[in-house]
């Protein structure tokens, strides 16, 4: 038997972690965001993978339905800042499996720019898109989650907010305001059974670079935290599957900081 064959047959066979769970992934068509789609799909999740770039979204979902030979994925192509779009995500994973268990706000955009240089279309633009999506988002599914009896929101926010750094202001303003989204809903939700966490990742070089960094850079990154190495897009992959399964059940309102030991907070 081929080893395609044998993966297949042992997935058939296993149960996964998350078997039988609905999770949509923002910005799930590329980087981190597939990544997090190929991992929830392995421990048996069906995804929806909602991204701007619908083709990249479309040929993720095409090749995994093909491999399984069953509807494990949807593409939706829209954009998270837009009320009418976050709708249609939630309504996609509703008419295709009839359910949302996860929502992983993942969408985001980190430019660097000056403060003095930074112009307001700037900051609202890196607002709409890294704050505004999570709002808009977490309300499109909460209907759902609050109908089946609970549910898991994961927001992406980064270890930034604990450490601060220069020509990102925009970008950790709004990363803390997904940081207060977090514990606020998760008080005001957590009667229906639904947790909302956040993971805050480092830097992740170099897997999926947030901007260009020198080595020297990277080096006095990995010199100060405890962990001698460089953060790998695999490192947060773990914690990923961690807050969407059953093993978090009793954490809502929490901050997973996954950066070596970089921030501690």
């Amino acid at each position: 038997m081929a080893s395609s064959e044998l993966d297949r047959l042992d997935e058939t066979t296993t149960t996964k972690r998350l078997d039988g769970t609905v999770a949509i992934v923002t910005g799930g068509a590329s980087g981190l965001g597939r990544l997090y789609c190929e991992n929830l799909v392995r421990e048996g999740a069906r995804v929806v993978v909602a991204d701007l770039d619908e083709q990249g979204a479309e040929s993720f979902a095409r090749a995994v339905n093909e491999e399984r030979e069953a509807t494990h994925a949807v593409a939706v192509g829209g954009d998270v800042t837009s009320e009418r779009d976050a709708e249609r995500i939630a309504e996609a994973a509703i008419d295709t499996f009839q359910r949302i268990d996860v929502l992983i706000n993942n969408a985001g955009t980190y430019p660097h720019v000056p403060f003095e240089q930074m112009t307001y279309e700037d900051w609202r633009l890196v607002m709409s898109v890294n704050l505004d999506s999570v709002f808009l988002c977490s309300r499109a599914v909460l209907g759902q989650m609050k109908a089946q009896g609970g549910g898991k929101i994961v927001n992406v926010a980064t270890n930034l907010v604990w450490i601060g750094l220069a020509n990102m202001v925009h970008y950790i303003a709004a990363k803390a305001g997904v940081v207060g989204f977090t514990r606020a809903l998760a008080r005001e939700v957590g009667a229906y059974g639904i947790r909302v966490n956040a993971l805050a990742p480092g830097a992740v070089i170099p897997d999926v670079p947030l901007n260009p960094v020198s080595q020297a850079r990277v080096e006095a990154i990995v010199n100060y935290q405890c962990l001698k190495r460089p953060l790998a897009a695999d490192d947060l992959v773990g914690a990923i599957l961690f807050l969407a399964s059953s093993e978090s059940d009793f954490i809502s309102g929490q901050v997973l900081t996954v950066d070596g030991g970089l921030a501690m907070h």
